[in-house]
């Protein structure tokens, strides 16, 4: 479990790691021992095509900030998530974003580091 000693705050326009893949522009930031995550997604990336897998496998949870982003489960169970939303996704999805679009994920940020090597 996380902990932290004390209050803070920090701000992505300083952030203490910055990585693009698939055209995705990433920055984190660390409270504490804790990483979160602001992506910014261009207008028609879609997960199967840009990040070199047919999947996401990791679980998301997070805030979408602006624009708006499908998600297909392998079930066939397809949900958009739209700015302003708060979301869970569980791994074993695809995604699009169909216009530019940024999160924040509070969430499995290492696994996803180390499949995509960012």
């Amino acid at each position: 479990m996380a902990t932290m000693s004390k209050a803070m705050g920090r701000s992505f326009a300083q952030p203490d790691e910055t990585a693009e893949k698939g055209g995705v522009q990433i920055q984190v930031v660390y409270l504490g021992d804790i990483k979160v995550k602001r992506a910014t997604y261009p207008k028609g990336w879609h997960f199967a095509d840009d990040m070199g897998a047919p999947r996401c496998q990791d679980n998301h949870v997070g805030y979408m900030v602006s624009g708006s982003i499908r998600t297909k489960m392998d079930d066939g169970t397809e949900f958009t998530i739209n700015g302003g939303d708060v979301f869970m996704i569980p791994a074993n999805h695809d995604a699009w974003a169909d216009e530019e679009s940024t999160i924040v994920q509070f969430d499995e940020f290492d696994a996803a580091a180390k499949r995509f090597g960012i």
